[in-house]
């Protein structure tokens, strides 16, 4: 497995597309959306909470209820793309179309198939930490980020005094 080195990037106005809208397209979504990316949502389905974010953020996140189409995602237009199907074999044609253009792309169903991970986010006290695993196993990286945050929790309780 290469080794993925952690980076953080600005990401107000840069254009993401995500390809699905199931419960991993949504958590995703909210974070690049408070983080300021421009999203663009395609998916058979789009579920209501993934519509109901167009009106806490106008104008940055648009929805498109369709399938994916070979050959439509262009690096003149794309940053970064997020494949979050709930089909591995789509995923991996956006995953092949998007290395093909040079367009960093997650895939959700096949870490073998990202040139980058989509992190587990702790924030606490003004501190973004971003958790991945060497070994591409999520829950440990996820089961981390819920200890961190619960350790902050607590050590904010205790100098509040409300614990």
């Amino acid at each position: 497995m290469p080794a993925y080195f952690p980076i953080f990037i600005n990401m107000e106005q840069k254009r993401c597309l995500v390809f699905g809208a199931g419960k991993i397209a949504l958590r995703r979504i909210r974070i690049l959306l408070r983080y300021g990316a421009q999203v663009k949502v395609t998916a058979l389905f789009i579920c209501d909470e993934i519509e109901n974010l167009k009106k806490s953020y106008p104008g940055q996140l648009q929805t498109e209820q369709r399938a994916y189409c070979m050959g439509e995602i262009q690096a003149e237009d794309t940053d970064f793309v997020l494949a979050a199907t709930d089909d591995p074999k789509v995923n991996a044609h956006i995953s092949t179309e998007c290395r093909r253009n040079k367009i960093p792309v997650s895939n959700a169903s096949d870490s073998s198939q990202c040139t980058f991970y989509f992190p587990a986010l702790a924030e606490l006290d003004n501190l973004v930490i971003g958790i991945t695993s060497t070994d591409g196993n999520h829950k440990k990286a996820a089961a981390f980020r819920r200890q961190l945050c619960q350790q902050g929790l607590k050590k904010q309780s205790e100098r509040d005094g409300t614990d």
